[in-house]
C-alpha cells in the first residue's frame, strides 16, 4: 500500500512539473508589422508586438494577425479590409502567400507598404528566408520582382522610403 501511495505521488509531483516544462504556456511572441499613424513619426511602418497561441501554426496565425487591426490606435492595416488568405506553401525557403483579389488592385506605396508588412512579419519565422506575394494565385505585375526579402524592405524603409512617402503625401 506505501509503494502505491509512494507511486502515486510520484507520479503527480512528475505531472506537476512536467505542466511547467512545456514552453511558454501563453505562447510565442512575434512583431507584426502595421501602418503608422502617429503624428510627427517618421517610420511608416511599425512593429507591434503580438502573441500567437501555442497550438498556433505561425505562418497562418502571423497572416491572420496582419488581416486584421492592430491594438494600438497609431496604427492601421497595411492590407485592405475585406482581403482574405487564400493559401500559402513553404518550399525551400520561400514563402508563397496568395491573397484575395482585393490585394491585387494595390499599387505604389500602398502596395509597397503592405509588401513589407507581409514579409518582415513573416522573415521572423524560421526557414523563412524570403515571401513571394500573389493575388488570385497571380503574380502582381507592378513589381520589379516578385521575390521579397527582409533585407530589401529594411533598406528601401531606411532609405528612399521616407522620400517616397513624403512625396506620395504632397
Amino acid at each position: 500500500m506505501k509503494e502505491r501511495c509512494a507511486g502515486a505521488l510520484l507520479l503527480a509531483l512528475c505531472l506537476f512539473a512536467l505542466a511547467g516544462c512545456g514552453g511558454n504556456a501563453k505562447g510565442t511572441e512575434y512583431a507584426v508589422y502595421y501602418c503608422n499613424q502617429a503624428a510627427g513619426e517618421e517610420a511608416a511602418l511599425v512593429a507591434e508586438k503580438r502573441v500567437l497561441p501555442p497550438d498556433t501554426e505561425p505562418v497562418e496565425g502571423l497572416l491572420n494577425l496582419l488581416l486584421s487591426p492592430p491594438q494600438s490606435e497609431n496604427l492601421t492595416m497595411a492590407i485592405p479590409s475585406g482581403v482574405t488568405l487564400r493559401k500559402w506553401t513553404l518550399y525551400n525557403g520561400l514563402l508563397t502567400v496568395d491573397f484575395s483579389s482585393g490585394y491585387g488592385v494595390l499599387s505604389g506605396i500602398d502596395l509597397t507598404l503592405a509588401d513589407y508588412s507581409v514579409v518582415l512579419t513573416l522573415t521572423q519565422l524560421e526557414g523563412v528566408e524570403a515571401v513571394m506575394i500573389t493575388a488570385e494565385g497571380e503574380m502582381l505585375s507592378f513589381r520589379d520582382h516578385q521575390r521579397l526579402t527582409a533585407e530589401e524592405a529594411w533598406s528601401a524603409l531606411q532609405s528612399g522610403m521616407s522620400e517616397e512617402t513624403a512625396q506620395d503625401v504632397s
